[in-house]
């Protein structure tokens, strides 16, 4: 049992970092909007070499986006894609409910967050975030956040005692 949460983890956190990869790189303005804007070359690339991914960014591509939009795009997609297709049928709600997601997810965030600047140098293609943010979690710091996380503490809600 604890293989196949696993591997649903893997396969839901990987759409929703896709997910934040398309927003940070492919958000422009629109008037009062944000619309994801996808060029052609880059959907080629996606499409090649992350078909089951490039779905995702069809329904996004040229598409105005909101927190909520996104949100809610993002689990329908995981949920059509995933819940008894590839995974057991409630192995995503369990995934989605799931402090493991959170962390996964919280902790991918804050990466980005902190490596925002070398990220936007240039558009990076999304296997190097993965490999990137990969590495940077087996690092002193990435542990240390990692820990925090998973504990259920970070340094700002600790007390001594």
């Amino acid at each position: 049992m604890a293989s196949k949460f696993k591997s649903a983890l893997k396969d839901v956190t990987d759409i929703c970092k896709f997910e934040t990869w398309l927003r940070f790189y492919f958000t422009q303005e629109s008037g009062e909007d944000l619309v994801i804007e996808i060029p052609e070359q880059s959907m080629q690339h996606i499409s090649e070499n992350y078909p089951f991914l490039a779905q995702l960014a069809e329904t996004y591509n040229n598409k105005p986006i909101t927190p909520e939009s996104a949100q809610r795009d993002t689990v329908e997609f995981i949920y059509t894609q995933l819940d008894g297709q590839h995974h057991e049928m409630g192995a995503v709600a369990q995934v989605l409910n799931s402090k493991s997601f959170e962390n996964e997810i919280s902790v991918f965030n804050l990466w980005v967050q902190a490596h925002e600047e070398q990220l936007d140098q240039s558009v990076m293609d999304f296997v190097d975030w993965m490999q990137l943010f990969e590495a940077w979690k087996r690092t002193e710091k990435g542990q240390s956040i990692l820990s925090g996380h998973t504990s259920g503490t970070n340094a700002a809600t600790q007390t001594t005692q």
